[in-house]
């Protein structure tokens, strides 16, 4: 299988693609759940100035800042080998080559 292309995706795309679940996961990860190197720990305050996008393994990529001290911050949502998930990446993938 030949390497996908990172897509930026928009809150629309993003809102699309998830299911309920996903969408929680999404928003505990913001809240709590990706690391800052500057604070030592989890970004006590959460992210902001976020964005978002899909990487060639169709997992979400999420970059913003900590809300605490600006620091730039990534983490990876690794939902590219749920089969539902690949499948609904898979058309939307489809969908806007067109």
């Amino acid at each position: 299988m030949k390497k996908q292309k990172e897509i930026t995706l928009n809150p629309f795309q993003l809102n699309v693609l998830l299911n309920e679940e996903e969408k929680q996961d999404l928003q505990f990860l913001l809240e709590n759940g990706v690391y800052c190197g500057n604070c030592k720990t989890g970004c006590p305050k959460g992210v902001v100035d976020y964005t978002t996008s899909l990487d060639d393994l169709n997992d979400i990529r999420i970059e913003g800042h900590c809300a605490a001290c600006g620091h730039k911050v990534v983490r990876i949502m690794e939902l590219g080998e749920d089969r539902s998930f690949f499948e609904k990446v898979m058309e939307f993938r489809q969908s806007i080559q067109n």
